[in-house]
């Protein structure tokens, strides 16, 4: 018997608690005014990868 439809697995919930925690510390020990533009134009692209929703290629 598996675990009942709609309930969350433990373990993949667990896990994404655990990186989160890490995730805060991490981006709230990073010092912006030291980053290079380079750095910073990094951080943008990979954090809006996760911000904005993607769009659908819609064919006609």
């Amino acid at each position: 018997m598996g675990r009942i439809a709609g309930v969350p697995n433990k373990i993949t919930t667990e896990l994404k608690e655990k990186l989160q925690v890490v995730l805060d510390d991490v981006v709230s020990s990073l010092n912006i005014e030291e980053m290079t533009t380079d750095q910073k134009i990094k951080m943008l692209q990979i954090g809006l990868q996760y911000l904005v929703p993607r769009l659908k290629h819609v064919q006609d």
